[in-house]
């Protein structure tokens, strides 16, 4: 499969991958307020998208992976990454603390008093932010860094690599299984970092091999997607647990299930969306959304607290719950929360490219916070 480049040199694969991941962030969790009206086929929605969309994430993560980041200086290493993950996480976070004063949301802790407010800020400085819980994935992708800063260059073979993930699975596995940790001792997700590190080092593998960066024509492609969608419908569902809160496949909640069929059918549905990224060739406005995949997940926060449910709640009140009208309301409010991110993404990267993701950017507001 031959990986076009585009004039600005990023990987179009990429790019599109990460958009079709955010259209299922976007529409798993306007999906999951549906769900928590008990409406069944959201529900059916809800427990396919769950299991493969946020391990895709991680896999990808180290997919993307520069190769020299592992043995950069440490204190380079740290600088930078803590100047893309940290900063957003808490700029976000507290921007929806500021927007809970204001407006009426949906939050899993009491805001009407101070002390919920006080709650709230202490487990956002413990790596759950309850005011943006949609950046929970930014804070267990900074600790999956930081293990993989320290311990990545040791696993500088194919068999090390995969032996790793195989470890790093296992043990996570039995470790969140037998222990709660949230609610419970949460710390920047470092039991679950351990889980997901496996997907990531699987990226890394990727990479190594230069999976899917061969030529291929389309109508393969294509053919591998069906088949792996098939194998992710027939798989889903099999995974009946154990989980935690709800029927399927939680990492926020390390809620995975079965050993077995989780990772199965979570590699299945990242390939699968790798396949179908690649398979879109360079198209811009994939590749553009893509490029600004952080700032989407923070202002899913928006959409996840304030607007979901209520919507939600107004169109099964309207329509009713068959499962035509679930499916498109999701997907119209999913283009419709795109098209409202759109004007920011372009203002942030524009104004303020330094509070998402790219601290090596100077001006126009603030300066360069790390040197390239």
């Amino acid at each position: 499969m031959r990986t076009v480049l585009a004039s600005n040199k990023r990987i179009p694969m990429f790019d599109v991958a990460r958009f079709f991941g955010m259209v299922l962030v976007y529409y798993g969790h306007i999906i999951e307020r549906f769900m928590n009206l008990d409406n069944v086929v959201a529900a059916a929605h809800y427990k396919f998208i769950y299991s493969f969309h946020m391990p895709f994430f991680f896999l990808l993560a180290g997919f993307t992976l520069a190769p020299d980041k592992v043995v950069a200086p440490v204190g380079r290493f740290f600088k930078k990454i803590l100047a893309s993950r940290l900063v957003p996480y808490f700029v976000f976070t507290f921007l929806l603390l500021v927007l809970s004063l204001v407006f009426d949301g949906r939050f899993v802790t009491d805001l009407s008093t101070v002390k919920g407010y006080i709650a709230g800020i202490a487990s956002t400085f413990l790596g759950f932010p309850l005011f943006n819980i949609p950046l929970w994935f930014m804070a267990c992708l900074l600790s999956v860094e930081i293990l993989h800063f320290l311990v990545g260059r040791f696993l500088n073979s194919t068999w090390k690599i995969m032996g790793g993930a195989i470890l790093f699975y296992v043990a996570g596995y039995y470790l969140t299984l037998k222990i709660q940790f949230l609610p419970g001792p949460n710390f920047w997700f470092l039991h679950e970092a351990l889980v997901v590190y496996a997907f990531y080092l699987v990226g890394v593998f990727f990479r190594r091999e230069s999976f899917e960066l061969g030529a291929q024509p389309r109508w393969r492609l294509l053919a591998a997607s069906a088949l792996l969608l098939l194998a992710v419908v027939f798989s889903y569902d099999m995974n009946s647990g154990p989980f935690r809160l709800f029927d399927a496949v939680i990492i926020v909640l390390s809620g995975h299930g079965n050993i077995f069929l989780f990772p199965a059918t979570a590699l299945a549905g990242s390939i699968l969306v790798l396949l179908l990224a690649q398979s879109m060739g360079a198209n811009r406005f994939f590749m553009f959304m893509g490029e600004n995949a952080l700032i989407l997940f923070c202002l899913n926060g928006v959409f996840h607290h304030f607007l979901n449910y209520p919507y939600a709640q107004w169109v099964l009140e309207q329509f009713s719950g068959h499962w035509m009208v679930v499916t498109g309301a999701g997907i119209i409010f999913t283009i419709v929360s795109f098209a409202c991110c759109i004007p920011f993404i372009l203002l942030l990267n524009k104004w303020l490219p330094q509070l998402v993701g790219k601290p090596t950017k100077k001006g126009p507001i603030l300066p360069q916070f790390v040197r390239r």
